[in-house]
């Protein structure tokens, strides 16, 4: 119960403290890569938590790790101390069991969900196709549209959708468009989003999970750009996201740019990241990012385990020493 204990309060200090802290980590100067990776990690281990709690009341490993606080536990226990405890246990165990088992099933059902929905999709553009081209390993569909298209769809069969608005971009800009989605499908950023919308939709009440779609949604864009920037230049896509935008506000009633959130204030942010973006001198230190943004998700959780694990031990001695 003393380990349960300790991963329940780390799920509540990441759960609600996360989205303060990992701001540090999304700023322009910063590879986005670094902030997406945190709060990947973040989520991920509250998760984990989330389905290691329940199984910890049942393995009880703190027996081993933990043997004087456990023997103290057992003594309150058997001497009657606190009444409550047993029954406590077992509530517990069955309310973070259920929670977690009914996380699992709502995850993996829209997490199907989506892949089928990518699958009809896909289907379809390939019989709307009026040409099939590559760009960097990856099948590219051109389609006919009124406004200006161009997105990537993971999975199965990772591919790119243009429409000819972007095949009469200069083939430098071009190239930086298609350059963007090749990274998204690279980085497998359908795959986070997917899994930060999913989670939201699970436990929404739960800031972390419930900031976590708009958050993985805009790093994921800053990311591809700054992969893109890396072959063509900031400029060049800084260029690129300019002239789609034109061409998106010339066009009468179009709807919102399909994969390339080009919204005006989308576009000034965008710009402000690639002003900002690291140069190549940081591509020296880019195998930091991820073991830092891994360090910044699970100090908070080693603390709250270790203080709740340390509180525990302390208040079952205590209560030990006036029985």
């Amino acid at each position: 119960m003393i380990v349960a204990l300790g991963l329940l309060v780390a799920m509540l200090v990441v759960g609600f403290g996360a989205p303060r802290y990992l701001s540090v980590t999304v700023a322009p100067g910063l590879h986005p890569r670094l902030a997406l990776a945190a709060w990947t990690s973040s989520m991920t281990l509250v998760l984990a938590a989330l389905i290691a709690a329940p199984v910890s009341m049942l393995t009880r490993p703190g027996r081993t790790t933990f043997g004087a606080a456990h023997m103290c536990l057992q003594r309150l226990r058997e001497d009657g101390t606190l009444p409550w405890l047993p029954a406590a246990q077992v509530a517990a165990t069955a309310a973070l069991g259920g929670l977690a088992l009914f996380v699992l099933v709502s995850v993996t059902r829209r997490l199907h969900a989506r892949r089928a929905s990518v699958h009809r999709l896909l289907l379809e553009l390939d019989l709307l196709a009026h040409a099939r081209t590559a760009h960097r390993g990856f099948a590219v569909l051109w389609v006919d549209a009124d406004e200006p298209v161009c997105y990537s769809v993971g999975g199965a069969r990772p591919t790119i959708i243009a429409s000819g608005h972007i095949d009469r971009l200069p083939a430098a800009e071009r190239a930086a468009v298609l350059d963007h989605e090749a990274a998204h499908l690279l980085g497998r950023h359908h795959a986070l989003v997917a899994l930060a919308e999913a989670a939201a939709a699970a436990l929404p009440f739960i800031p972390l999970f419930a900031r976590a779609p708009d958050a993985v949604r805009t790093l994921v864009e800053f990311s591809a750009d700054n992969r893109a920037a890396q072959s063509n230049g900031a400029d060049t896509v800084g260029a690129a996201l300019l002239t789609v935008h034109d061409f998106a506000a010339g066009t009468p009633h179009s709807p919102p740019v399909a994969g390339l959130a080009l919204s005006r204030d989308a576009v000034a942010a965008r710009l402000c990241w690639l002003g900002a973006c690291p140069g190549r001198d940081h591509r020296r230190w880019a195998a930091a990012d991820y073991p830092l943004a891994v360090t910044v998700a699970a100090v908070p959780v080693v603390l709250s385990v270790a203080s709740a694990l340390c509180a525990a031990a302390i208040v079952c001695l205590r209560l030990s020493a006036r029985a």
